[in-house]
């Protein structure tokens, strides 16, 4: 389980550096707001998602 919160963290900062780089675009006059949006989108549900997993296991955890 902490392999795959782990995974999912980094992607988190991957996709959000790739709406970074995608806001880059517009200030060197080449814009890609489709780039943007898969980044912002997929940052947030990985972010999501492996804090869900992280919790859901703390509470797991908790109950033994």
């Amino acid at each position: 389980m902490r392999i795959v919160v782990l995974v999912l963290s980094v992607s988190s900062v991957f996709f959000f550096g790739r709406a970074l780089g995608a806001l880059g675009g517009y200030m060197m006059g080449r814009p890609h707001p489709t780039l943007m949006v898969q980044g912002l989108a997929g940052g947030v549900v990985t972010a999501l998602l492996a804090l869900w997993l992280w919790r859901d296991r703390l509470r797991r955890e908790s109950k033994k």
